[in-house]
């Protein structure tokens, strides 16, 4: 098996600042965004992502999740300090096996 890191920074309407390749991603509504990886991990790869772009005194609701997450892709949920949906910058790392 071979190891495989993605990773992107990504802008609140969708689009893709920087990252590794290998992946796109898609806004679906207010603070839902689908990651769909161009190879399959053999199993969930491990994730962790971040907010970015809005400067110090965040609230520690200012946050992403991943609620769903498959070998082929990630759901990914951003909120404001209120844990309200919103639209936000975020960046994500994703390390997994490929076949």
């Amino acid at each position: 098996m071979t190891q495989l890191t993605l990773w992107g920074s990504i802008e609140k309407d969708g689009t893709i600042v920087s990252g590794s390749g290998g992946f796109s991603v898609k806004r679906e509504s207010t603070g839902n965004y689908s990651i769909l990886f161009k190879n399959q991990f053999t199993n969930n790869p491990a994730i962790t992502g971040a907010q970015w772009g809005y400067g110090s005194g965040e609230s520690t609701l200012d946050n992403v999740i991943f609620p769903s997450l498959s070998g082929g892709g990630a759901t990914v949920q951003t909120g404001d300090g209120g844990g309200r949906y919103t639209d936000r910058n975020f960046s994500f790392i994703a390390i997994g096996n490929i076949a």
